[in-house]
This record gives structure tokens, sequence and C-alpha cells, in this order.
């Protein structure tokens, strides 16, 4: 009994540096952070340049079709999205038949014959207007909007002449 001795327990596991698996487990969570961090940025960001496009939608919704100036005030909003996506150069000085093209081509839809006759048309003549052609052109002002493809961006330059041109 006399060479018996106390236990003895041994020392207690360090706590610094962690296992290899709680590295990984530390990098995946970050790395979740960072993920979760850049698809809220990119979700921010493409809602921000979408805005116009609500806004647009809303004004064209609040256009009295049976009014006389009707046609001029959706023309107005469609030219205003136009210039505002395409630039002054490309969108801002077309009228007639080019300005029905160009919305064509660039909504990816053909315009209906009475929002056609809406722009080419009664959109000149005050006197003579019909609710039906601008209930139709309305209606294809507001597909426009949602639809009309994104141009590719503007360089620096563009921008700078752009509004120097103003």
């Amino acid at each position: 009994m006399a060479q018996l001795r106390d236990i003895h327990e041994p020392a207690p596991l360090a706590w610094w540096p962690p296992a290899p698996g709680w590295w990984l487990l530390a990098a995946l969570i970050a790395a979740l952070f960072i993920l979760a961090a850049l698809w809220i940025q990119h979700r921010r960001e493409r809602a921000r340049r979408g805005r116009y496009r609500q806004e647009a939608v809303h004004l064209l919704q609040e256009v009295d079709v049976e009014s006389p100036r009707a046609t001029e005030e959706l023309n107005e909003i469609l030219k205003r999205v136009a210039v505002t996506s395409y630039g002054r150069r490309r969108a801002g000085n077309l009228t007639g038949q080019q300005w029905v093209a160009f919305l064509e081509e660039s909504g990816g839809t053909p315009c209906p014959a009475d929002a056609r006759t809406a722009l080419l048309e009664e959109l000149y003549r005050r006197d003579r207007f019909r609710i039906e052609s601008n209930s139709a052109l309305q209606q294809f002002a507001i597909d426009w909007v949602h639809r009309h493809k994104q141009p590719t961006r503007f360089s620096g330059r563009q921008v700078t002449a752009e509004v120097e041109s103003v």
C-alpha cells in the first residue's frame, strides 16, 4: 500500500487550436455569410435598376384614357422611358413609323392596330381621339415598359456626351 499513489487526472485539452473540422465549419459559415451578403446586394441593385419601370407603369395607369390629351401623355411617358433606357441619341428623335418600329423591336411584341393608329394619327390631332385607341395604347405601353430589353450599359463617355448635349 505504501507504493500506491493518488490518481492523477490527465491535463485538460486545450481549446486552442481547434480541430480541423472546426476550421472547415468556420470557413463554411464565413462563405455562407459572404454569399448571402452578395445575393442581397445583387437583389437591391436589381430592384434599384428596375425602379423606373415601376414608376412608369404607375404613371401610365394614372392616365385618363377618356381625356383628349391621353395619347400625348402616354406617348410622353413612353418616350421618357425609352430615353432613360436607350439614350437620347437612339430613341429621343424618333417619330411616326420609326417610333412604332423601335417600340416593337425593343419590346419584342407587335403594336396592336388601335395603338398604332393612336401613335401615328391621333397623337397629332387633338380634335380626333378614340377611347379604344387610347386604352389599347395604354395597355401596349404598360406591356412595353415591362418587356423592353435592357440595353447594354453606356460607357462613361456616352453618358458625358449625353448630358452635355442636353
